[in-house]
């Protein structure tokens, strides 16, 4: 059984989210992103970044 995370629950429908620009921006649910995982690493200009899943279902990212 799948518990939808806050970020899930609280996301915008992609075609109400959008740029500065006027641009729709592109949605990802954090299920996509996490899978069965709590954590996850992201690498921006050859720097990783963690992305972390809190008990109480919130974001952390941290360098």
């Amino acid at each position: 059984m799948h518990v939808p995370t806050e970020a899930e629950s609280t996301r915008n429908d992609s075609s109400q989210a959008s740029s500065t620009a006027g641009a729709p921006l592109r949605v990802v649910r954090s299920s996509d992103l996490f899978g069965e995982q709590r954590e996850i690493v992201i690498r921006h200009r050859d720097e990783d970044y963690r992305l972390r899943l809190t008990s109480s279902n919130k974001l952390i990212l941290t360098k």
